[in-house]
């Protein structure tokens, strides 16, 4: 019996920065995608104890969470104050930073690795210092 649903899944694999293709038809720079991270991440999930399912959607729905508000942010963009509020132009910057944390820790309670391709992680990883291992 699959403890996640394909709905959840497809969640999951989005917020590690994984992509929602099939493996056969992912390219990266006119290769096949390497595999091996995402079988892992799909053996994980379908291997997750019961009791962790609970935490594990709790942290995507707050990833969720964070990212609405990202793409919220973008209509503050171009002002520098809105009435009497100044708007944090880091504002965006700091939320991507507070994503990569969340997603770090999801990768975690999997036991696997982030997709080391994902843009999205590009930002955070920079201001971070670090990197993300690569295929």
């Amino acid at each position: 019996m699959a403890i996640f649903e394909d709905s959840e899944k497809e969640r999951i694999r989005y917020h590690l920065g994984y992509l929602n293709v099939e493996p056969a038809a992912s390219l990266q720079f006119g290769l096949p995608a390497p595999i091996q991270p995402l079988f892992m991440v799909e053996s994980a999930m379908d291997k997750i104890l019961p009791e962790g399912k609970e935490r594990i959607l709790k942290m995507v729905s707050h990833m969720d969470r964070i990212e609405c508000e990202m793409m919220e942010g973008i209509d503050y963009l171009p002002a520098n104050r809105l009435g009497d509020m100044e708007v944090r132009k880091e504002h965006i910057d700091d939320l991507e930073s507070e994503y990569y944390r969340w997603a770090t820790r999801l990768a975690g309670q999997l036991g696997v690795p982030l997709y080391g391709y994902a843009e999205k992680f590009r930002l955070a990883r920079a201001r971070k210092g670090g990197m993300i291992p690569r295929g």
